[in-house]
């Protein structure tokens, strides 16, 4: 027995449901995958071909000063970002050279740092960015403070960032391979008698060493930096990415 063909309203029932059905099921689809296209708990796609690691990370540092203008901590999809945002002065539109590395207190000979307390913070990252100033003394009067923001930064949302400090304090220094501002090199006069009068005069002393003292013009490009510290929970990979439009340094710590 032949089965009944479909009458024309059957089938537009038909089509319509399956229409329907199929609908259904790709926007579920659709919306599943958006929730865990940026989902923290998968890491994220793309997230293991970023090229990390715990050894020393380091530019060469350029010959214009350049002035802090802003430090910003973001929570990403793979990573902590704090990027640190420049004005290039009379420099090229290039960012400042950097250098990178896990530290173990003293981070800066002669500073206390709120970082060295702080138990949640078990490894350091210490930051240095030169030449670089957060006063801009180019123009004539008082100089511009450049950099009006925290010592720490907010770390809301962040993975493993504990604490971002920048060390206000931290002098000047000469990296090394660069001349220092200017040397000073005195040598003393030999003391002791050089009478013959008397078979009892002692014989003169040794001359005592020359001594180097170094004077750190302020504002040198040579000597100028800034510093900061970021303490982690633990030692994680970690990578710098610098760029420009402005010039900025991002240090990326992998989740």
């Amino acid at each position: 027995m032949r089965p009944r063909p479909l009458t024309a309203g059957a089938l537009a029932c038909l089509m319509l449901v399956a229409a329907c059905s199929g609908g259904d099921s790709s926007s579920t689809t659709s919306a599943t995958k958006a929730a865990t296209s940026d989902s923290r708990a998968s890491g994220g796609p793309g997230c293991q071909h970023i090229v990390a690691g715990t050894e020393k990370r380091s530019t060469t540092p350029g010959e214009d000063l350049q002035f802090l203008t802003s430090a910003i901590a973001e929570p990403k999809t793979c990573y902590d970002k704090i990027t640190f945002e420049f004005d290039p002065g009379d420099g090229p539109d290039l960012p400042p050279g950097y250098t990178v590395e896990y530290r173990k207190p003293p981070f800066v000979e002669g500073v206390h740092t709120s970082t060295e307390g702080f138990k949640e913070a078990k490894y350091v990252l210490y930051v240095e960015i030169r030449p670089a100033s957060t006063t801009d003394n180019r123009f004539s009067g008082r100089g511009i403070t450049t950099y009006k923001g925290n010592l720490r930064l907010g770390l809301q949302g962040m993975e493993h960032s504990v604490i971002v400090e920048w060390l206000d304090t931290a002098p000047p220094s000469v990296p090394e391979s660069i001349a220092p501002a200017s040397t000073t090199t005195t040598i003393p006069r030999g003391s002791g008698s050089t009478s013959t009068t008397s078979s009892t005069v002692a014989p003169p002393a040794p001359p005592a060493p020359p001594t180097t003292s170094t004077t750190l013009a302020p504002n040198d490009p040579a000597t100028s930096r800034v510093v900061w510290l970021i303490g982690l929970d633990s030692k994680r990979p970690f990578t710098v990415d610098a760029s420009n439009q402005p010039p900025k340094v991002s240090v990326l710590i992998m989740h």
